[in-house]
């Protein structure tokens, strides 16, 4: 596993460029708020999706929260950020803010993707991509517009 794309609050948007940015990634992972099964059926044209249920969806195959471990380190994919930060993840990838974040709190990675269906808060749409280097793994966000 060497790189990842991240995506959330698409709002059954799927901008093309999406597909062409995460073209090549070998996971799709998408933080809720996807509303239409086209879109997960779309992505998963590039590769595998791990999706997670969102505010706004109700697409029965999906779970509230998600967990991976990818190169050994725990990724927890969840839509709304939860009161705490769990202590047994390495990354929590959240979405609903339509906000990019990326920091490290209490040795947690915090990230959001931001938006990739509607623009919001005065953040441009984007995406992320993750990639490992061997050693750990390091993000890179991308604008839509």
């Amino acid at each position: 596993m060497h790189r990842i794309g991240v995506i959330s609050d698409t709002h059954n948007r799927l901008d093309s460029k999406v597909l062409d940015i995460f073209c090549g990634v070998d996971l799709i992972l998408h933080a809720g708020d996807v509303c239409k099964t086209e879109i997960l059926e779309k992505l998963g044209t590039v590769a595998p999706v791990v999706a997670v249920l969102g505010n706004n969806d109700s697409l029965p195959s999906l779970r509230i929260k998600e967990r991976r471990e990818l190169n050994g380190v725990r990724f927890e994919i969840i839509h709304i950020f939860p009161p705490r930060i769990p202590d047994d993840t390495d990354w929590l990838i959240f979405g609903h803010t339509h906000v990019p974040c990326d920091e490290t709190v209490k040795g947690v990675r915090l990230f959001n993707p931001g938006s990739a269906g509607l623009a919001n808060k005065g953040a441009p749409r984007s995406v992320a991509l993750l990639t490992w280097d061997g050693n750990k793994w390091e993000s890179e966000f991308t604008l839509l517009d």
